[in-house]
């Protein structure tokens, strides 16, 4: 989305994202269910007589950084971050050749970084966005994976993304999603190392059916047992595959319902299933798991 003001600044606006059903498989052609989020990261752009970039957080600015004509970073507080953005700069000219760069850029995402929900592929999008580059050509010279994430980043509701682009857009049952919370577990997954972790596992044709089944299941019941089957299915299948321990069975054994990992198992968030909303809260406050959202409020 973009907005234009009479003064020349514009603004566009980017959803950070969570793969439910398919994760990984997608790599090898599995139909994946992803959800665009309410939290995400605008990009304010203002014309200027240098190329400067300022990024903002929830909790104040974070990163900074000032470059040349040539995008050679004159001074930054991190030069880990400036040196992606130079090439990410580098591919749009190469692009976009006319596109003047003399512009203030200024970046605000309205969520913790540490969540693990999109602020690298928001940023993709916002720079494909203002650019005209094809987002999908951005992420590949950049941070990699399927896709889906940057095309989460201006979806109005849930896709289905495979194979480099999104299927349709698709509605889960309201008697499903009234049951549904999510959970941060609190560590940031290295989705990328992830990524390459698994092109070593074996992936046949039967995973990416089942999986492709299970994701049509869960989006035609209205009854939370039966999408409850579907999750439990997922993630036996996702263990098996890629040899990792199950969340459930490692931390919330006790747990009455089911537990679902999501994207790139690890450390981000997790989604968990009840009855009865408080109680779930409870439950897994206790633990120590205090960021906790249902669907009405996290979900696009």
């Amino acid at each position: 989305m973009t907005v234009t003001t009479e003064n020349t600044i514009r603004t566009y606006k980017a959803s950070g994202k969570l793969m439910l059903f398919g994760e990984y498989l997608v790599l090898n052609g599995s139909d994946s269910l992803a959800f665009p989020l309410k939290f995400g990261q605008t990009l304010t752009v203002t014309k200027s007589d240098e190329l400067t970039w300022e990024s903002y957080a929830k909790d104040g600015m974070w990163f900074s950084a000032a470059m040349s004509s040539d995008f050679t970073v004159l001074k930054t507080n991190n030069e880990e971050v400036a040196e992606i953005l130079r090439q990410l700069l580098l591919v749009i000219r190469a692009e976009k050749p006319d596109l003047d760069f003399n512009q203030a850029f200024k970046s605000e995402a309205n969520f913790d970084l540490n969540w693990g929900i999109g602020s690298s592929s928001t940023l993709i999008s916002l720079l494909s966005q203002w650019s005209g580059v094809a987002a999908r050509k951005l992420l590949d010279v950049s941070f990699g994976g399927s896709g889906y994430d940057v095309a989460c980043a201006t979806a109005e509701a849930a896709i289905i993304y495979a194979n480099g682009e999104v299927k349709k857009e698709v509605h889960l049952q309201e008697s499903v999603t009234n049951q549904l919370l999510f959970i941060y577990l609190g560590n940031k997954q290295n989705s990328r190392e992830e990524i390459k972790r698994f092109k070593d596992r074996i992936v046949t044709q039967e995973h990416i059916d089942t999986m492709n089944a299970l994701i049509s299941n869960a989006l035609q019941t209205s009854e939370i047992e039966v999408f409850e089957q579907q999750l439990d299915q997922s993630e036996e299948l996702i263990s098996s595959v890629i040899g990792t321990t199950k969340l459930k069975e490692r931390l919330f054994a006790d747990y009455p319902y089911s537990i679902k990992s999501l994207g790139a198992w690890g450390g981000d968030f997790f989604m968990a299933t009840y009855r009865d909303l408080q109680t779930a809260k409870n439950y897994f406050e206790d633990k120590g798991h205090d960021v906790l959202f249902t669907y009405k409020e996290f979900i696009k």
